[in-house]
């Protein structure tokens, strides 16, 4: 009789002689809240430029006492590319988003309007560093003013 064990990713079969694999630390992602202006760049890109420093905030949604403090927030210096954008387009930003118009129409597009151009958002998102560029991915975006004054 084979006696089999599952300890995390690794399965352990006994008197086999395999050995469970080792289990890689789980990388952690912060998710950040960060008040800056939307920018859409010629490469189609959208970006927020003239953002806050991010602070870690727990995952959910904003409450009011997040929004309102963020109206009155100072922008920054910092600049991040947003991914995962397509949701928070018009619907016409997101039926030409990848391959989006193949299988949504223009009745079917749930897209916010929340990340156009020029306007003060607040949004929560995964943070993901590298050497070359800070990109977050959206989990939510608020809009805070429809135009970007510091």
């Amino acid at each position: 009789m084979t006696l089999v064990t599952i300890i995390g990713a690794g399965i352990s079969i006994a008197g086999m002689g395999i050995e469970p694999a080792t289990t890689q630390p789980e990388t952690q992602v912060d998710i950040v809240q960060i008040v800056g202006c939307v920018e859409h760049r010629s490469d189609s890109s959208v970006w927020l430029a003239d953002a806050s420093a991010p602070s870690v905030v727990r995952r959910g949604v904003f409450d009011q006492t997040q929004v309102n403090a963020a109206r009155t927030s100072a922008l920054g210096n910092g600049s991040f590319h947003l991914i995962g954008e397509a949701d928070f387009l018009s619907a016409e930003g997101l039926l030409r988003t990848g391959e989006r118009s193949a299988f949504t129409s223009p009745e079917q597009a749930n897209a916010t309007g929340g990340l156009r151009a020029g306007r003060k958002v607040l949004v929560k998102g995964l943070l993901i560093k590298s050497d070359n560029e800070s990109r977050v991915n959206l989990l939510a975006v608020v809009t805070l003013s429809d135009t970007c004054s510091p």
